[in-house]
């Protein structure tokens, strides 16, 4: 009897988080007043609905910030991501929040009765977020 296991990959994980940080930062610049309300669009996304932007320049470089996370994620050089919302004249910091990611990469136990091939394959990567607003 062969024993099928579904297990987090990292690639997968980081996915995931990414997803988590788009809508997130797109939540804030919603919610904050950052951009006009109309320049976002209603989306799904794990059984909720969200906010995204459909402003091509802030569309370009979060996608280039998304881009970079990604690959920070996947190689575990990512410890936080820090969304700073400060004043266009004063330049003063207005709302900062704090994102602390960690990686638990330890290596789970094949199940009970579970082939012995699937052990390596069951390696948790998940990211632990912890957002702080300060």
């Amino acid at each position: 009897m062969t024993t099928t296991t579904e297990a987090i990959t990292l690639q997968g994980s980081v996915t995931i988080v990414s997803e988590f940080f788009h809508a997130a930062i797109n939540s804030i610049l919603y919610q904050r007043g950052i951009y006009e309300p109309e320049t976002f669009k209603r989306e799904s996304k794990y059984g909720l609905t969200v906010l995204t932007t459909s402003d091509d320049g802030l569309l370009q470089y979060l996608s280039q910030v998304m881009s970079q996370l990604s690959t920070w994620l996947s190689t575990g050089d990512v410890q936080r991501l820090v969304v700073v919302v400060s004043g266009v004249d004063s330049g003063e910091t207005l709302e900062r929040w704090t994102f602390n990611v960690s990686v638990d990469d330890t290596e789970a136990a094949a199940p009970a009765g579970g082939d012995e091939n699937a052990r390596g394959s069951n390696a948790q990567n998940a990211a632990q977020l912890k957002p702080e607003k300060k």
